[in-house]
């Protein structure tokens, strides 16, 4: 089942710390990046009238019990992802906290000072009859895209060709039987593993990203969290959902906001039939560019001499990361050059042997040959760094290329029970709306005693073992059209106010008795990284 988690905006308020006593020092600042697990994660684009969705599917089980079924409003084309892609996606766009804490008096705790199959799509077309519109395979996966003109059908088919179906689906599919639409069903190639599970590329007409809730509330956890990014020329948003701004005075600042999955799914709860998206990245795309010199070139590989020196031309030419082959790379290379059965048998992992590939293929077989009996396959460096640029290098560059080709990047998360799975999300862009950083700073005063004050972000003022109970995890509610301002649904301000003081300066402040415009509420995060850089700048020329 398609799941996924969007976040929506969070503020970004540059605190100033207040300066420490003569007598202390500054503690050491703490920094935390809270996480919203999520079920598959998807990157979204949309350019000349087409949706291009890239999808991380994750799953844990049996490999016979995987299926994976996904209602589309066109047939789509398909290719092998790539699970680096989301590997940079959560390093550049997961929130960050920051506590920057403040010594008042002494003593101090803290102290100072051969190549045929490549990563496309095998497809055959019009393949037989009934309810199959083309089947193939992709990746690690066997597909086939269905019509959705008949259910009782389309399910046949799928039974009978065994793709698994979850006890459940039979009605959850009911909103997307119509004449039209489609569905496109996958499951693992015979004798694949769930470890081969990788992520996968979809190409499909269609004006608005959307994500199935309804269908994936089958196989639904409670509070599930669902995670998209979205790429385009503004900021992302939900057009059919709420959008939530996090009220930080109910996170846990001075233990590191460990509520913070729970403050996500309390905010989202408070908006209306618990449907809303918090963003907690909202910027440039430009980060997340691939270096043109990585890699080099496939004849680079080519020439090699063997084994060792083509693994150690992997490492030098940046395949893996810090030194180590990618679990996705091993598998391309143990897909051409498996490990023997009697190592499988000995506790040699995939990675163990194609980290020492030219050890085992030389001194080691030579004095093991009964390891590899009937082992026939053999090393051959121009057809082995076709597969690798074909299977590893290319859905890379093939997915690295967006963020080149769309300047704004918007991460966004929800969590959701089952039973709130009734309509489907669906996305846009507003272009008027200012950026979310996903980086957040709070202040710790540190006492003599026990007891520290707390400063969040956005202002808040309180000791932190304050009685917050009963605050609303929801600082404000809207609606956001894709031109102009949201529309504020509810401004939770005054009701923070009445427990707890904000700090001078605050942006918030204006909006204490009074009811704020939606241009204030969603200005905040603007204004604030303005401030932000008006008081760097300023220091900057001082010095």
């Amino acid at each position: 089942m398609l799941r996924a988690l969007l976040i929506l905006c969070s503020l970004g308020v540059a605190l100033i710390s207040r300066p420490a006593d003569a007598c202390g020092c500054f503690a050491p600042t703490t920094v935390v990046s809270p996480v919203v697990q999520a079920g598959e994660r998807i990157l979204f684009a949309v350019r000349d009238g087409k949706v291009i969705a890239h999808i991380q599917i994750q799953y844990v089980g049996d490999a016979q019990n995987f299926g994976w079924l996904l209602p589309l409003p066109s047939v789509p084309t398909m290719k092998a992802g790539s699970e680096e892609l989301f590997e940079r996606l959560l390093e550049e766009t997961t929130p960050v906290y920051t506590t920057q804490g403040n010594v008042k008096c002494r003593p101090i705790t803290f102290g100072c000072a051969s190549f045929a199959r490549t990563a496309g799509t095998s497809v055959e077309e019009d393949a037989g009859t009934g309810p199959v519109v083309s089947q193939g395979s992709v990746g690690p996966y066997e597909f086939a895209v269905l019509s959705a003109a008949n259910k009782d059908e389309m399910l046949r088919w799928l039974n009978d060709n065994r793709f698994f179906i979850p006890t459940g689906t039979q009605s959850a599919v009911d909103p997307y039987i119509n004449p039209g639409a489609y569905f496109l069903a996958l499951k693992l190639q015979s004798g694949r593993t769930a470890g081969d599970i990788a992520p996968i590329v979809l190409e499909y007409e269609s004006s608005y990203p959307m994500i199935p809730l309804v269908l994936t509330s089958v196989g639904a956890t409670p509070n599930m969290g669902v995670q998209v990014w979205l790429l385009g020329n503004g900021r992302g948003i939900p057009r059919n959902y709420a959008h939530v701004v996090l009220n930080d005075a109910v996170l846990d600042w001075a233990s590191g906001v460990p509520n913070y999955a729970d403050v996500i799914t309390r905010a989202v709860g408070e908006a209306p039939n618990k449907h809303a998206f918090v963003t907690e990245y909202a910027g440039p795309s430009a980060p997340l560019l691939l270096d043109e010199t990585r890699f080099a070139t496939e004849n680079e590989l080519a020439i090699t001499t063997g084994p060792d020196a083509f693994i150690s031309a992997l490492k030098q030419r940046r395949f893996g990361r810090n030194g180590e082959l990618p679990t996705p790379l091993v598998r391309v290379i143990a897909t051409e050059l498996p490990v023997p059965p009697a190592l499988v048998a000995k506790g040699i992992t995939e990675a163990e042997w194609v980290d020492r590939l030219g050890s085992y293929l030389g001194d080691y077989r030579d004095q093991n040959p009964d390891d590899f009996m009937g082992y026939t396959a053999t090393f051959d460096a121009p057809r082995l760094a076709a597969r690798v640029f074909a299977d590893y290098v290319k859905p890379i560059r093939d997915g690295f290329a967006l963020f080149a080709e769309f300047p704004k990047l918007t991460r966004l998360v929800t969590t959701l029970n089952p039973e709130d799975m009734t309509a489907d999300p669906v996305f846009a862009f507003n272009a008027s709306l200012p950026d979310v950083s996903h980086r957040h700073t709070g202040v710790q005063d540190f006492g003599c005693g026990t007891v520290t004050d707390i400063t969040t972000e956005q202002g808040w003022m309180f000791k932190a073992n304050a009685d917050r109970s009963g605050l609303p995890a929801a600082l404000s509610i809207a609606n956001v059209p894709e031109e102009g301002q949201p529309v504020i649904l509810t401004n939770n301000v005054n009701v923070v106010a009445k427990r707890f003081p904000l700090k001078e300066g605050s942006p918030l402040t204006s909006q204490v008795g009074c009811s704020a415009s939606p241009l204030a509420l969603f200005s905040l995060a603007a204004v604030f990284a303005f401030t932000r850089r008006r008081r760097v700048t300023s220091r900057a020329e001082s010095a």
